[in-house]
């Protein structure tokens, strides 16, 4: 060691002392070189704060580290971040989103990832899809922008509120306003003298509209205990109505006026004393015979009452039984006498 010149002893204290630099800059950053670990690739259009050796998470625990972010090929303003993923057990699947989310109240950032249900597994190196999660002051700004809005309109409202409020109160259009506040008063007191009228109306109607009420109360019962007599009534209607409905009314009356018009030829024909009909209405003839006759009949009738043996001829012992007159007899005997007076 003594043929070790100062120079070189230095330069390698120089590179010892870089690589502990190194290292205890990557510990310090949570990178561990000698730890195995499988890179993948994500490309944002905003990393929103993202930065090197922030986590990688699945389901709140930390899988990896962010390694590198770097601007994407091409110029377009895209960047593409590198993850490290330490845990060899976790089989990404095709379709893993890496979402950009805030792992904390102070905002700061972190990759989590989220596996799809697909059967296939990516390869090192490949490119997942990327997403990013709104942040805080985006979510409010979102939930407060239909605020915004509402308050926006209110206080266009607001505004043309008060225009009209000034275009009112102006010196011609207030011109009319003491007119129309005392029609106005003279309005309210109207309406309160006939509030007035009606409380007495009321309390002087009292026991007639209480009487009322008990007789739409005994109504509403008769009705309720009345519903299935009122609804077969109501069917009984509604058939004779389809019944109507099926009636050919004109034939009907077609057929009424032939009749009308039959009836009224036949009274003519009676009253011009043609046919039997109007022999008998108009001759009394045959009222006289009929009546002579029955006077015939009762005659005959009483006189076989009377004297059953004029017409009967039996006789138990031979003996002939005392004959008595009947009331033709006897009718004729009272004519024969008043003709003999009258001579």
């Amino acid at each position: 060691m003594s043929g070790v010149s100062r120079e070189f002893k230095i330069g390698v204290i120089v590179v010892i002392s870089i690589v502990v630099l190194i290292m205890g800059v990557n510990y310090l950053k949570g990178v561990n070189l000698f730890e195995e670990s499988t890179s993948y690739y994500a490309v944002y259009e905003n990393v929103d704060g993202l930065a090197t050796a922030n986590p990688v998470i699945y389901n709140g625990f930390k899988i990896g580290l962010v390694r590198k972010i770097d601007f994407a090929p091409g110029g377009n303003g895209n960047f593409v971040v590198e993850m490290n993923i330490t845990e060899d057990r976790l089989k990404i699947t095709e379709g893993t989103r890496a979402k950009i989310i805030s792992s904390d109240l102070f905002g700061s950032k972190a990759i989590q990832l989220e596996l799809s249900d697909s059967t296939i597994f990516v390869q090192p190196g490949d490119t997942l899809m990327s997403d990013i999660e709104m942040g805080l002051a985006e979510a409010v700004r979102k939930e407060l922008m239909p605020l915004k809005n509402k308050t926006d309109q209110l206080i266009d409202g607001v505004d043309d509120i008060l225009v009209n409020l000034k275009a009112v109160f102006d010196d011609d259009a207030t011109k009319g306003l003491p007119q129309a506040f005392e029609s106005l008063e003279r309005t309210m007191k109207n309406l309160e003298q006939t509030s007035l009228r009606l409380d007495n109306t009321i309390e002087e109607n009292q026991s007639t509209l209480r009487s009322i009420f008990t007789n739409v109360e005994s109504i509403t019962k008769n009705l309720e205990n009345n519903n299935e007599a009122l609804t077969n009534v109501m069917q009984n209607f509604s058939t004779l109505s389809d019944s109507l409905v099926k009636i050919d009314f004109a034939a009907t009356m077609s057929k009424a006026d032939q009749a009308l018009a039959d009836f009224a030829e036949i009274s003519e024909k009676i009253n011009n004393g043609e046919g039997s009909i109007s022999l008998l209405l108009n001759n009394d003839s045959l009222h006289n015979s009929l009546v002579d006759s029955n006077k015939e009949l009762q005659f005959l009738l009483n006189d076989l009452y009377m004297n059953p043996w004029r017409y009967v001829h039996v006789s138990i012992f031979g003996k002939k039984p005392k004959e008595k007159y009947s009331k033709k007899e006897l009718e004729q005997l009272r004519e024969l006498i008043n003709e003999e007076i009258k001579e």
